[in-house]
């Protein structure tokens, strides 16, 4: 192949790849600027979180003994919870609490109880204003799939709080920063459902298109530096 034809080849090149490529190049260059934006903490609702005492109260008579309510458990846990003592027995089957005081069950958690739990751990400027049971809960609540208490507020802060019917935990806080930032985390990894394989061959194909773009134009560059065209 001559030369010219060469230089006609990269040039080609060169603007078909800058033409398919360049897209999802703006893509992660206005992604990647977005997570620059916010601290991971604001994102993630850190600040919206207020710190929950955990002390664990020894009643007078003591807790009820663990076994009865262990049964064929895999792993319990005593933990403070509400202002009471619990225990979280965790089995193939699944995860159940337990007032460690009386050994009544406490989940799954009906709504006043989520809604407790969502309360005390609010720490932003705003009002609870609806609770509802999902019963297949999005890939957002930290447990997709599952049944989750989605508990809203609404104010000069506005979250969604996603609390485990299970366990009585907060899963997970979302607002609208975490929403665009997921937004754009699928942009820039080109997952742009489940948003969490970065290894996908989009990902690969356009990688490798952005490198060739790259070798392509030093290649005109150097060609003309050395004809001394550069700058006509």
């Amino acid at each position: 192949m001559k030369m010219w034809q060469v230089n006609r080849f990269m040039r080609q090149a060169h603007n078909v790849l800058a033409l398919v490529v360049g897209t999802q190049i703006l893509l992660w260059m206005v992604s990647g600027l977005y997570f620059t934006l916010y601290p991971i903490e604001t994102v993630r609702g850190s600040h919206l979180r207020t710190p929950v005492e955990q002390v664990l109260s020894v009643p007078a008579g003591g807790w009820v003994p663990a076994g009865p309510l262990a049964d064929g458990a895999s792993a319990v846990t005593l933990k403070p919870w509400l202002g009471r003592t619990v225990y979280v027995v965790e089995r193939d089957t699944g995860t159940q609490m337990f007032d460690a005081t009386t050994g009544e069950q406490l989940t799954p958690l009906d709504e006043t109880s989520a809604q407790a739990v969502a309360q005390a751990n609010w720490g932003g400027r705003g009002t609870l204003t609806s609770a509802a049971l999902v019963d297949t809960a999005p890939s957002e609540s930290g447990r997709k799939g599952d049944p989750m208490w989605r508990i809203e507020f609404e104010g000069k802060d506005r979250a969604t709080f996603w609390v485990t019917p299970d366990t009585g935990e907060v899963r997970a806080v979302r607002t609208g920063v975490w929403r665009l930032f997921d937004l754009m985390w699928g942009l820039h990894i080109m997952d742009w459902s489940a948003r969490e394989t970065i290894t996908s061959w989009w990902m690969k194909a356009f990688a490798f298109g952005g490198l060739m773009i790259s070798l392509a134009g030093a290649w005109l560059l150097v060609r003309r530096l050395t004809m001394g065209t550069l700058l006509r």
